[in-house]
């Protein structure tokens, strides 16, 4: 692969919002997500693991970021970022073509020992990419840099092989598309710290689908706790990148991430700007559902609720044939209120049991039977009505689907309700 070919890949790769569990939002925050790289992979799980099960695009590829070391006791691939081991009359030329002064000579000896009986300089384990960027800098060697899209490929290619090391260090970019409108002053040109605290936390339950193999099935997080200290402002018109660290994880029986408790930290220009640290269960929907049905409230008025917009008209009432055309006014567990237009409801029956459909997202479909209690004109228009139903027949299924309708797109009418 010729180096120009670097350039067929996409400027970001902006992360599906599935893995963000963002599925009402204009957009996921989140690009590039990747496990940190291993900088060095034994020749034997290379050549009879990896790269024999890839196709020739992906094998050309890697081999353009991993080449093969043969200097070392045990032969083996390394990263094409900084040198694992240098010669010590090669650090002498380096140190004096790159002109660095003492303290960045004394940066560097934090990250290489010189091993007296091979004459070179060996590169210790654990160099943060951070480090690894402050490296190449003063060594003037940027043309060894391994962007981001090209990491979180690779990272992608050896997420399949049980047989890489992995370690739970976890990187990504804070993605802002470029149509997207956030809640941050215009005048203060910077992005705002809300922005960067919901991009992490983006950050973290993607964490756990990709890489605490959590389920996007039948299972919810519950955030136990989130706190965040910002260090400086972020600039706007400066990447951003991501890390977090599994501080903890525990494991369901099923082998995912039940628990994981992350620290993440973003960086602008190799400067630390935000701290992060956030815990999460994540439960079973069965288990949560169980949870949330011993803590229900006893109201001494049945609470009522608005519904979110786009579910205001997907209600059908019907007699004999016959539709009222209505919008949901607003709902409770024991009934709700429509607009309506057309048939005056006053014509129905108080006695009769009108039949009735609604349907909500993820929830479904909710059926039964109501009884009109009363009907009022609207003051603005003569033929606008309002009208109060009660549930009377439906099924437990319903009447729970119900209640997680309104659970999830309810918002309490508060100034009726609570004095």
């Amino acid at each position: 692969m010729k180096v120009s070919e670097k350039e067929d890949l996409p400027a970001v790769l902006p992360l599906d919002k599935r893995y963000t569990r963002t599925y009402y939002q204009d957009d996921s925050f989140v690009s590039n997500i990747r496990r940190a790289l291993p900088r060095v992979v034994s020749s034997e799980v290379m050549e009879n693991v990896v790269l024999p099960k890839l196709n020739e695009e992906e094998r050309e590829f890697l081999l353009f970021y991993y080449f093969k070391n043969t200097d070392a006791e045990e032969s083996n691939y390394q990263l094409k970022t900084i040198p694992t081991r240098i010669r010590k009359e090669s650090a002498d030329r380096i140190l004096d073509e790159a002109n660095i002064n003492e303290p960045g000579r004394k940066f560097l000896s934090q990250f290489y020992d010189f091993d007296k009986t091979i004459e070179q300089y060996v590169l210790k384990d654990q160099v943060k990419e951070v480090d690894e960027i402050k490296i190449l800098q003063l060594i003037k060697r940027r043309d060894y840099y391994v962007g981001n899209v090209e990491k979180s490929k690779i990272s992608e290619i050896f997420e399949r092989f049980p047989e890489i090391p992995k370690r739970d260090t976890f990187f990504a970019n804070l993605y802002i598309p470029p149509t997207h409108k956030f809640f941050s002053p215009p005048n203060l040109k910077h992005i705002s710290g809300m922005q960067i605290v919901e991009a992490s936390r983006q950050f973290g339950i993607a964490c756990n689908h990709m890489f605490g193999k959590v389920p996007f099935e039948d299972v919810t997080f519950l955030l136990l706790y989130l706190n965040s200290e910002f260090l400086q402002y972020a600039k706007i018109n400066m990447p951003i990148k991501l890390r977090a660290k599994a501080l903890e994880v525990k494991f369901s029986k099923a082998g995912y991430w039940n628990y994981s408790k992350l620290a993440i930290t973003a960086y602008q220009e190799n400067q630390e700007i935000t701290k992060i640290e956030m815990a999460a269960s994540i439960l079973p929907l069965k288990v949560y559902k169980r949870l949330k049905s011993t803590q229900e409230e006893v109201y001494e008025i049945d609470p009522r609720f608005r519904i979110l917009d786009r579910f205001k008209n997907n209600i059908s009432i019907r007699e004999n044939g016959r539709n009222i055309v209505s919008t949901i006014e607003n709902i409770s567990f024991s009934g709700f209120m429509v607009r309506c237009s057309g048939i005056h409801p006053g014509d129905l029956s108080t006695q009769a049991k009108l039949e009735f459909f609604m349907h909500f997202d993820i929830v479904g479909f909710v059926h039964g039977t109501c009884i009109l209690l009363w009907v009022k004109e609207d003051d603005n228009n003569e033929d606008t009505f309002f009208a109060g139903f009660q549930f009377e027949e439906i099924s437990d299924l319903d009447r729970a689907n119900i209640k997680e309708a309104i659970n999830r797109y309810g918002r309490l009418i508060e100034d009726r309700e609570i004095q």
